[in-house]
C-alpha cells in the first residue's frame, strides 16, 4: 500500500496549503489573502466565491452597525419644529416642509445620512406614490414609502388647484410627512405642543367618531372627498386634541355654507 497522502484530492491538498482566514477579515488583509491564494496552483473556485461572500457578509454587518450608531445620534439631536404656517381653510397651524428641513437636515447629514425621494405608482385612485432612500455613508440603505392623497378641490368641493399642481402638492406632503416618520420628529401641532413632554397620542372617543361619521357622511359621496383631504384613512384614526378639533371646525363651516 502507497503512502495515504499520495491519494490526496486536490482540494485537499489545497486546503492543506490554503492561508488561514480569520474571522473577520479587514480590507488589507483581505487582499493579502486573494494576492496569496493568485498565485497558488489548481484553486477550487468555489473556495474563492465563499471568500467573497464571507467579506461581503461582514462588510454589510459592519455597514448596519454604523448606520444604527449613526441614526441613533441624529435622532437623539433632532428637536421639535413649531408650527407657524397657518392653514386658512381649517384654522389651525402646521410646520411646513422648509421648517422641518431647516431643524432636521444639518443634523442628519452631519451623520451621513442623505434622504432621496422618487415617485411611485399608487394602489389607489387620486393618490401619489412616494418612496425614499434612506442612504448612509458607511454603505447601508433602507427604504421608506408611503401613498399620499392629491387633492385638487377645497373642503367645500370647489376646485382650487390643478391636477399638476396637486400632485406637486402631494409630493411636498409626503416629503414633509416621511422626513418626520423617519426621525420621529415632532412638529408642535401633533399633540398640542406636548410632543416633547412625552404626551402620548391617543384617538377620538367613540362618541366624537358618532359624531363626525354623521357629518361626513351626508356629502354626496360618502365623504371620500373629504377624509382625501383631512388626510385620515377613516374617521376612528383621527387623533384627540388639534386635528379632531380642525376637522370638527371644517365640517361645521361646510354646513354653514350649505344652509
Amino acid at each position: 500500500m502507497g503512502d495515504p497522502n499520495e491519494r490526496q484530492t486536490e482540494v485537499e491538498r489545497f486546503e492543506d496549503r490554503a492561508p488561514e482566514v480569520p474571522a473577520v477579515i479587514e480590507p488589507n488583509e483581505f487582499i493579502t489573502v486573494i494576492e496569496r491564494l493568485s498565485r497558488m496552483d489548481n484553486i477550487p473556485v468555489d473556495k474563492i466565491e465563499q471568500l467573497f461572500k464571507m467579506k461581503q457578509a461582514e462588510d454589510d454587518r459592519t455597514a448596519k452597525r454604523e448606520f444604527n450608531a449613526a441614526f441613533t445620534r441624529a435622532q437623539a439631536k433632532i428637536e421639535l419644529v413649531v408650527a407657524e404656517q397657518e392653514n386658512i381653510q381649517t384654522k389651525s397651524k402646521y410646520a411646513d416642509l422648509k421648517a422641518v428641513l431647516l431643524k432636521a437636515k444639518p443634523v442628519y447629514t452631519a451623520e451621513g445620512f442623505s434622504l432621496m425621494y422618487y415617485p411611485l405608482k399608487s394602489s389607489r385612485e387620486t393618490h401619489q406614490g412616494v418612496g425614499v432612500d434612506i442612504i448612509h455613508s458607511g454603505g447601508h440603505t433602507e427604504k421608506r414609502d408611503g401613498e399620499f392623497a392629491i387633492q385638487t378641490t377645497g373642503i367645500a368641493g370647489k376646485a382650487m388647484m390643478t391636477q399638476i399642481h396637486g400632485e406637486g402638492s402631494a409630493f411636498s406632503y409626503a416629503r414633509r410627512y416621511l422626513t418626520c416618520m423617519i426621525w420621529n420628529i415632532p412638529t408642535g401641532d401633533d399633540d398640542d405642543g406636548n410632543a416633547a413632554g412625552g404626551k402620548v397620542e391617543e384617538f377620538i372617543t367613540k362618541e366624537q367618531v358618532a359624531e363626525l361619521t354623521k357629518l361626513i357622511k351626508a356629502f354626496p359621496d360618502g365623504g371620500t372627498e373629504f377624509l382625501a383631504w383631512a388626510k385620515v384613512e377613516t374617521v376612528d384614526t383621527i387623533t384627540a386634541g388639534p386635528e379632531h378639533k380642525r376637522i370638527l371646525q371644517a365640517l361645521k363651516d361646510i354646513q354653514k355654507g350649505q344652509k
